[in-house]
């Protein structure tokens, strides 16, 4: 098991204006050494929660330990003393530094003295006591007093002690004694509901107005035995332990509240921004959950490559000074703004979001100049911080993944088509280049159906080569993302004027032609004319005479039929489609692309190409699109 990082100097700190004085001795004592230090403050679990402005000092000196590099402990615990010292041995801690007290002995022989149990306790480690330099310090622990109840409180708590009193003498003749003493603690219990402060006022009320109404002799304070003082004491006991209870209770049920509702709000968080899936969606979930947890605005700063850090989510544009600091914790990687030790006067708490030893962006918090964010507020926006940099990670990480895996697919079919047009490529150009030089070198020894025969070759070849190099170009264009330039065309223009580019091609085939004179196609002509090339060719190649093709409309959609009357489809004919894959690699020349750009191109223009059987025998490729006005 690893040890726990050994920290030499320990500060004590709590809420006294005098720890400010201590954390920073404590910092020039450790960079005299060159040691590391640290602070702790201790919550008496049993003891009132901390006053709004103690808190509020509390966690100014907890930053200012922060904003000096050291770290910042939180502890909990029944004792201070034995609290701190378990922390300082597990630690390794050589020194505690603690400010000295200057309140009066009767305290600490009351309630014991902290300093004196936390020197006889330290064995080894030193205790460094620091004087004040004014005012008396407490020793800086979380030991608070509870004034956070209004006068209202104290309304109520004197009210219910009225009406038990009014009560009772309503109905004295009737109750005992022991009767008006559970009214009574019953008053006081109800106090307790309202806080420490009440609690004593309806105790001590109690006892005075049992003493004063109900005892013997009535009306006077007097007491007339023992048993009487009894009850007294134990009325009022009860009042304390009854507030001390209820108080913890309150504290305990409220802080059980506050963490459940961030820790709710961190798990939703989580749950939505791991499902977000560019860099704008992540910033908008991360700023709506800060606007929703704190109520103030929020947004999230991306780098941009010319106007430096921009707002991808939340609030509008930041005045010039927020602008800054969002610049320095961006730049530095450290919190600033708002309630910090840097640009503290600045109305944006600006948090870097942090991947490792980067920067991604960074969160700005803008609120009222009186909003503060305490400790656990702190927490939360560092955890949020945090996510937010593994979902602009994970996000930057996808798009690397994807550019990757398609520049991977670019070098995969570029040598793929490297290697599969070579031949392609290579034969036209050698029967060119062949025919060609027989012509410039022996054309005297040459009689004109030799050289009509040589020219023809170089036509047909070049024209073989036109082919692959259009297909390997439309193909190329439809995959890297082109959308086609639609309008509305006649069918049977588009099929003429395919035709016409294949006349020679055609020769002596049989063509029959079945297309609606009122048929127009929602389409790029000149890429859907490539498409009928494409079909029409692969008849020619691999099919029988005679070639048919029909144009319809079919509901909402319109259908384009190339049929022949050959050998048919082979059994998987669904592979056609695939590049470089031929029918007959046998009996027809071609590199196996034809198909490949028919479905590229009818895809993108939203429609669906299939391969089916003809009736009459032979192979049917059907073409089918959307039906698009203009």
């Amino acid at each position: 098991m690893a040890e726990p990082p050994r920290l030499d100097l320990l500060v004590c700190v709590g809420p006294s204006p005098t720890s400010e004085r201590l954390i920073r001795e404590t910092h020039r004592m450790a960079a005299a050494e060159a040691s590391t230090w640290s602070a702790a403050t201790v919550e008496v679990t049993n003891a009132p929660p901390l006053a709004a402005r103690d808190r509020e000092q509390l966690e100014s000196h907890l930053r200012l330990v922060e904003s000096l590099g050291g770290e910042v402990h939180r502890l909990h615990g029944a004792a201070v003393p034995e609290v701190l010292l378990a922390h300082a041995r597990a630690h390794g801690v050589t020194r505690i530094v603690a400010g000295k007290p200057t309140h009066g002995r009767w305290r600490d022989r009351l309630g014991g003295s902290l300093l004196d149990t936390l020197i006889r306790g330290s064995g080894s480690i030193e205790v460094h006591v620091l004087a004040p330099l004014a005012t008396a310090p407490a020793l800086a622990i979380a030991h608070q007093r509870d004034t956070r109840r209004g006068w209202r409180a104290y309304a109520l708590a004197i009210g219910g002690v009225a009406i038990v009193t009014g009560l009772g003498l309503a109905t004295f003749d009737a109750l005992s004694l022991a009767d008006l003493t559970m009214l009574y603690l019953i008053a006081i219990a109800a106090g307790s509901l309202f806080g420490r402060g009440p609690s004593l006022v309806a105790a001590s009320l109690s006892v005075a107005a049992y003493d004063f109404c109900f005892v013997a002799p009535r009306f006077t304070f007097a007491v007339s035995g023992v048993r009487q003082l009894l009850t007294f004491f134990v009325m009022f006991g009860c009042g304390i332990a009854i507030s001390t209870l209820t108080v913890r209770l309150r504290r305990q049920e409220r802080n059980a509240i506050v963490r459940e509702r961030r820790t709710a709000a961190l798990l939703a968080f989580t749950r939505e921004v791991g499902s977000a899936l560019t860099e704008p969606d992540v910033a908008a979930v991360t700023a709506r959950h800060l606007e929703d947890a704190f109520d103030i605005a929020a947004a999230v700063l991306v780098p941009h490559a010319t106007e430096g850090l921009v707002a991808a989510a939340g609030l509008g544009a930041l005045a010039e000074r927020e602008v800054a600091v969002a610049r320095w914790a961006f730049d530095h990687q450290e919190v600033a703004g708002h309630e910090t030790a840097t640009l503290a006067d600045a109305r944006a708490l600006c948090v870097p979001i942090l991947d490792g030893d980067r920067a991604l962006g960074v969160l700005a918090l803008q609120g009222q100049p009186t909003v503060t964010f305490d400790r656990d507020a702190r927490h939360f926006i560092d955890a949020i911080a945090r996510q937010a940099a593994l979902a602009l990670a994970h996000v930057r990480l996808v798009a690397e993944a994807k550019e990757a895996a398609l520049r991977a697919t670019t070098e995969e079919l570029r040598s793929s088509l490297l290697s599969a047009v070579s031949h392609d490529l290579r034969t036209p150009l050698a029967v060119i280049t062949g025919a060609a030089t027989t012509l410039r070198d022996r054309e005297a020894e040459l009689d004109p159906a030799a050289r009509g025969e040589l020219l023809a070759s170089i036509v047909d070849d070049a024209r073989r080569l036109e082919r692959v190099l259009g297909n390997l170009l439309q193909l190329t264009r439809v995959e890297t993302g082109f959308r086609p330039t639609c309008e509305l065309v006649p069918a049977e223009e588009v099929v003429g004027a395919a035709l016409t580019r294949l006349e020679s091609a055609i020769g002596e085939w049989r063509v029959d032609l079945d297309v609606a004179p009122d048929l127009a196609l929602w389409i790029d002509p000149v890429l859907f004319e490539q498409v009928l090339i494409n079909l029409v060719e692969n008849a020619l190649k691999h099919g029988g005479a005679p070639l048919a093709i029909a144009a319809r409309r079919s509901g909402d959609r319109v259908e384009l039929d190339v049929a022949d009357r050959g050998p048919g489809l082979p059994p998987d004919a669904t592979r056609l489609f695939d590049k470089f894959v031929r029918a007959s690699t046998a009996t027809a020349p071609g590199v196996g692309l034809g198909l490949a750009v028919v479905r590229a191109i009818v895809t993108a223009h939203g429609g669906e190409v299939a391969a089916l059987a003809n009736p009459g025998g032979g192979a049917l490729f059907r073409v089918t699109l959307p039906v698009r006005s203009a």
